[in-house]
């Protein structure tokens, strides 16, 4: 009792905040190696050649490469945009103001023309003097300031509608011209050629002889600016097209070819050579680096938000948050060295990204941790490869190898994702292939590869799914021991019933073995009803009892005569015995290394149910004998699929111990002790629900009937 209550006094926080400074650490850890890994290539040795400086070095092409010549191209292209004649449009402003002013000067002659028509209509002795006026206020307007007297008298005495009919005339003359960017004028020089266009217009027009003076005069006086202007939309956008149609030079390095000796100077050309082998650098490092940090940080927030909301056990228990991220480091790892592999070729250098492993990651963290967070592993792990295979640019190299680190990780997650047998690891492996074989010949007919690199790229598909499959085969043992983590594999080896325990189990209590047969069969296909694990409810099955090696024949499962132990010894005895096997398993689970999930089963498969025939039978020797002693020792199920051996070790039992022949008689029975575990309070733990218990029983009926 002391040592309870100290324990239960020992405080929990430093614990806590050890584990919370633990993870941190992890994060930190993982945070720098990946920064570290994929940002690698921006700091490589680089050449300490200038533009326009003399070479210090002799440097020769590193491997075959085309390169375009860019100073060509941009001189090129520049030359095609100032071939393009500039785009002229009517300048509307001086276009409004020849018809805003050719309109205000008609409007004055129609106004003196009407006054002059009344005055004539009087007829009295002042009419001289008020046509002098008239001939005076029109002088007023030009034109008319220049045109002889005759001429506006002859405009006086026009009647109204000819005078409208010239106004039109003039008008479509002078603003036409004006405005058609074909007989417009562009310039002051062209203003003139514009004037005797429409001169030649008005006198080839149907007017009196004095409205065409009129014209003339008006064009000579106030036609005096350009009416075109350049259209810069329109303009640019064809310049923009000329541009468009050069295409750029391209000159070839061969691999050791020279491209500037020492002494020699690095113009222009020679230093985009340079720049596209990537061995001069033009920016600091450290801003891009710091780009790749914060991505990187990024990417592992969400992972962590995701594998909260996907499997909070994978924080709780930060081993395998370190185990995710030991793979992917060391997917990370391989990448690079497979990156920095010359092929003497830039179009096969760029394929060297589809040798990255990352299915290997995806596939043994989905037989590991599950499906759904190897998921989103799959994503980041190929953000991270496209990054790291081209840190600087995010070029044609890095979107291939984040490509095939996506498509081969999913191809490789949907391969183990209902894992029977280890042969699935290597046809996972084959799938992997299969379907980079496909996505290379898909790229080859998109860049138009030739039929080198297409066969190249093919072999380099096929070692990486063989490689993943070798790789996940050999490192998935040691990974389940370091990370204590039961995979299906290692279930399904311990299935094996050549294996120690269920060797000795069929040996010396086979009674015993083929009821716990009998109840792998149940629990499996009721697993499969609820969507709990069908392999470990199996193979914990086959080990929930072999803590009863330690005395078989006490077992009514083995006891092959007629006599029963039990006749012979006292009730509280009997139950000792029995209840005890459940405490000899688990010890012999971890005598053997069993794994957990298969120790939780063989110690919570009874829960702390009651042996009720011993203590009733115990009751009728003494009233008072305490419950507890006839109790198992044992937490209820903790889980699913503990539920579910528990029961089925009772219902295989119990129909064991009848004689039923009808269906009807057997689900009666399935139920009803389905009900007394749940009344007795053995479900309160796991997540079965009303519904689960329902199939369960279904699944129960179907193998029993």
């Amino acid at each position: 009792m002391v040592k309870k209550i100290k324990n239960r006094l020992k405080p929990e926080i430093p614990y806590k905040n050890t584990q919370l400074l633990l993870k941190v650490a992890i994060f930190m850890l993982f945070f720098f190696l990946f920064t570290v890994t994929i940002s690698s290539g921006l700091f490589g040795t680089k050449l300490n050649v200038e533009l326009g400086e003399p070479s210090p070095e002799l440097i020769v092409a590193p491997y075959d490469r085309e390169i375009e010549d860019l100073t060509t191209y941009r001189e090129e292209q520049q030359a095609a945009a100032s071939m393009v004649e500039p785009v002229y449009a009517a300048d509307e402003s001086q276009i409004a103001f020849l018809a805003e002013d050719l309109a205000k000067t008609f409007l004055v002659l129609k106004n003196q023309q009407e006054l002059y028509q009344e005055t004539k209509n009087t007829g009295n002795q002042n009419t001289e003097l008020a046509v002098s006026e008239i001939l005076e206020k029109l002088r007023e307007t030009t034109p008319f300031t220049v045109l002889a007297d005759e001429i506006l008298l002859e405009l006086l005495h026009m009647p109204a509608e000819d005078i409208d009919k010239a106004e039109e005339t003039i008008n479509g003359i002078i603003i036409g011209l004006a405005r058609n960017p074909d007989s417009g004028a562009k310039s002051q020089s062209e203003v003139i050629d514009l004037k005797n266009r429409m001169r030649e217009q008005v006198e080839k027009s149907g007017l009196a002889k004095q409205m065409k003076t009129f014209a003339q005069t008006y064009i000579e006086l106030k036609v005096v600016r350009p009416t075109l202007i350049i259209d810069e939309a329109e303009t640019n956008k064809l310049r923009e097209q000329a541009s468009a149609q050069v295409k750029p030079s391209v000159y070839t390095y061969r691999a050791n070819e020279k491209i500037v000796g020492p002494g020699e100077i690095v113009d222009e050309k020679i230093f985009q050579t340079l720049l596209a082998y990537g061995l001069v650098e033009i920016k600091s490092p450290w801003i891009p680096a710091a780009g790749i940090a914060i991505t990187v940080l990024i990417a592992m927030v969400i992972l962590i938000v995701f594998a909260y909301q996907i499997s909070p056990d994978i924080l709780v228990k930060f081993k395998r948050f370190a185990l995710i991220g030991l793979l992917m480091f060391l997917v990370l790892a391989l990448g690079k060295a497979f990156l920095s592999v010359n092929l003497g070729n830039s179009d096969l250098n760029n394929l060297t990204g589809i040798l990255i492993p990352a299915a290997w990651a995806t596939i043994t963290v989905t037989i590991l941790l599950g499906v759904r967070i190897a998921v989103v592993v799959c994503l980041i792990l190929g953000i991270f490869v496209g990054i790291m295979a081209d840190p600087t640019s995010l070029g044609p190299s890095g979107t291939l190898a984040s490509l095939f680190a996506m498509v081969g990780g999913l191809v490789g997650i949907q391969g183990v994702a209902r894992l029977d047998r280890r042969s699935d690891l290597a046809r996972a492996g084959v799938y992997v292939a299969g379907v980079n074989l496909i996505l290379v010949s898909a790229i080859a007919l998109i860049l138009e590869l030739s039929l080198t690199s297409w066969l190249i790229g093919c072999i380099l598909a096929l070692a990486n799914g063989f490689l993943a499959s070798v790789l996940t085969m050999g490192t998935l043992p040691w990974l389940e021991s370091g990370f204590n983590i039961t995979s299906p594999i290692r279930l399904l080896e311990l299935s094996n019933p050549n294996s120690p325990l269920l060797k000795a189990l069929l040996l010396e209590a086979p009674g015993t073995y083929h009821h716990s047969v009998l109840v792998g069969n149940l629990a499996e296909t009721a697993a499969e009803a609820v969507n709990a694990d069908p392999v470990l409810v199996r193979v914990g099955s086959l080990y929930h009892d072999i803590g009863k090696l330690k005395r078989p024949y006490f077992f009514i499962e083995n006891q092959f005569s007629k006599d029963n132990p039990h006749d012979k010894i006292a009730p509280t005895l009997s139950a000792l015995i029995i209840t005890s096997h459940t405490k000899d398993g688990l010890e012999m689970a971890k005598e053997h290394k069993l794994p957990e999930e298969i120790q939780d089963i063989i110690a919570q498969h009874h829960g702390d149910s009651l042996t009720t025939y011993f203590y009733h039978k115990a009751l009728e020797e003494n009233p008072d004998i305490p419950e507890e002693a006839f109790r198992y020792d044992g937490l209820r199920p903790q889980s699913k699929e503990t539920a579910l051996v528990l029961l089925a070790d009772s219902v295989e039992a119990a129909v064991r111990s009848q004689k039923l022949s009808t269906p009807g008689r057997i689900e009666g029975l399935v139920r009803k002790i389905i009900k007394e575990k749940f009344d007795e309070g053995l479900l309160d733990h796991c997540d079965l629900t009303f519904k689960d218990l329902d199939k369960i029983g279904l699944a129960f009926v179907k193998v029993l009937s």
